[in-house]
């Protein structure tokens, strides 16, 4: 039997006491409305708490994809993930998609990668044409309520791993394909950015170099490669990545055999460390080595809490010894008290978590039985550092948004006070009220919460290099080193067959 859910009965009063029967009949009319605001707090509180916990539980299967694939286990991750599908749920669709075609990707499993990555990719061209966002949602909530788009260097990204794919299945002109998307998308998004915003990207440039050169097609290569080359130059100031020496002499060598002399020489003023130049011979064979290292890029959300009032900037000031962030595992707790308190908002913004990559370079070794050729990898793309660069373009809207919304939910539970004060009797009006308007602020504060979502599987930084050896059967060997010279555990070993002309690509993830 719940609360007031029946009087007292007549017979447990003393039928001679004037001052019983008196608080009887004058308790009796704040009866239903105080049972209604118990049950609307209690309810509320309860749904308050569910959504606490759905939305903090999101991502937590990441720690298990991460186990296995330091582990050397991309089938198990791939497993986690695929039996994880409904922890997305439609509006984070996308980010399934891309994580399925990393980590079929690692597995080797390139065809079932481009499966994913080929929906994900018609889903971004979806996001360009039509409208699907739910923005009244966005508004009195959230952002977590649109559906994940991707960032730009993400829906980039998608193109590039798929490009990688059809490069590690020896289809050179599937890949090519891939190379015109990218070079479509940035085109596309730098008519629509500013000029100091992500609009370039010179990895997924240089990879399209590499493989119209793999197709003998030198004239877009070296353009491939001078788009690179600028990339790297505008991006210099943020992408902690400078111009790669082998970009260099890519430029220096498809130069030369293009017949370019004036280009030429100019790349020889601007390279002076750059090895000498040389023309692919047809009877020559290629590796190129595609290095994926450290954990990817993840984002955690900044919890400003701020006070309208004297007494609320008092009351944070003894909860926080002062006020503004506050702890996530906080946020239940600090949301209930701020609310009952009724005069603190609270802005939840994103912001980028970044891992430095522990690997130093990777060696290759090609040995035929009668000699070893070498060369190491060169670091070619800081994902950690684009990802912020993506995020700061943007924080200026987001932070306008994250205003906008705040204000707006305070201003609806004030109104819902207001609401629940007229529906009831004179007498209820100040209780029904003052609990109405304090459920729907606790409401306000405990939403609000800034979109983490990202492509978690994404390896912290690309590394590269390039490896020309005569025809024939290698025993190929793949050493690692952290920044003190130590070589890490787990390296790749394979044997290999190369015909004159032929240029194999090879991917490897180092995770620790």
């Amino acid at each position: 039997m719940g609360l007031f859910q029946r009087d007292v009965p007549s017979k447990r009063l003393h039928a001679s006491c004037d001052v019983c029967r008196k608080h009887r009949i004058s308790f009796l009319p704040y009866l239903t409305p105080l049972r209604r605001s118990v049950r609307l707090l209690c309810l509320a509180l309860l749904s308050l708490t569910s959504l606490l916990t759905g939305c903090s539980s999101f991502g937590s299967h990441y720690s298990n994809v991460e186990k296995s694939l330091l582990a050397g286990n991309p089938e198990q991750a791939d497993h986690i993930i695929q039996e994880t599908q409904k922890d997305y749920g439609q509006r984070s669709h996308l980010l399934y998609l891309m994580d399925r075609g990393m980590t079929l990707h690692l597995a080797g499993r390139y065809q079932d990668s481009n499966t994913f990555l080929e929906e994900a990719d018609a889903l971004i061209e979806d996001f360009y044409t039509t409208r699907i966002r739910d923005e009244a949602a966005a508004i009195l909530v959230n952002e977590t309520q649109l559906p994940y788009q991707g960032d730009p260097y993400e829906q980039v990204m998608v193109n590039v791993i798929k490009m990688l794919n059809y490069a590690c299945l020896d289809d050179v002109s599937a890949a090519l394909v891939e190379a015109r998307r990218i070079d479509h998308r940035l085109n596309v998004l730098a008519d629509t950015v500013d000029d100091d915003s992500y609009r370039e990207d010179p990895f997924a440039r240089y990879v399209t170099g590499v493989l119209y050169e793999a197709s003998g097609d030198l004239n877009n290569a070296f353009i491939a490669y001078r788009k690179a080359a600028e990339g790297y130059r505008l991006a210099e100031s943020w992408s902690q990545v400078t111009l790669p020496l082998i970009l260099q002499e890519d430029l220096l060598r498809t130069t030369q055999a293009l017949g370019l002399s004036e280009e030429f020489h100019d790349y020889q003023q601007a390279f002076p460390d750059a090895a000498e130049p040389f023309v692919h011979e047809q009877d020559m064979a290629e590796i190129v080595i595609i290095s994926m290292n450290g954990r990817g890029p993840t984002k955690t959300d900044l919890l400003l809490d701020l006070p309208i009032s004297l007494d609320a900037l008092h009351l944070m000031v003894l909860t926080k010894q002062g006020f503004g962030r506050s702890h996530r595992r906080m946020r239940g707790p600090d949301a209930v008290l701020f609310g009952l308190q009724g005069d603190i908002v609270r802005v939840a913004l994103p912001q980028v978590l970044q891992q430095p990559s522990p690997v130093a370079y990777s060696t290759i070794r090609a040995d035929n039985g009668t000699k070893t050729y070498q060369r190491d990898t060169q670091r070619m793309y800081d994902v950690d550092a684009v990802a912020k660069k993506n995020l700061d373009d943007a924080y200026t809207s987001l932070v306008v948004r994250a205003v906008a919304r705040a204000a707006m939910k305070m201003a609806a539970a004030v109104g819902i006070g207001y609401g629940a004060q007229a529906a009831v009797n004179k007498e209820s009006q100040a209780l029904v009220g003052l609990v109405a308007a304090s459920v729907a602020k606790i409401f306000a504060i405990l939403t609000e919460e800034a979109d983490i979502r990202t492509w978690r599987t994404l390896p912290g930084e690309f590394q590269a290099t390039r490896l020309l050896v005569p025809p024939g059967t290698y025993s190929i060997t793949i050493d690692s080193y952290d920044t003190r010279g130590n070589v890490l555990p787990g390296p790749v070993t394979l044997d290999m067959t190369l015909k004159s002309g032929e240029t194999r690509f090879l991917t490897q993830r180092i995770l620790k």
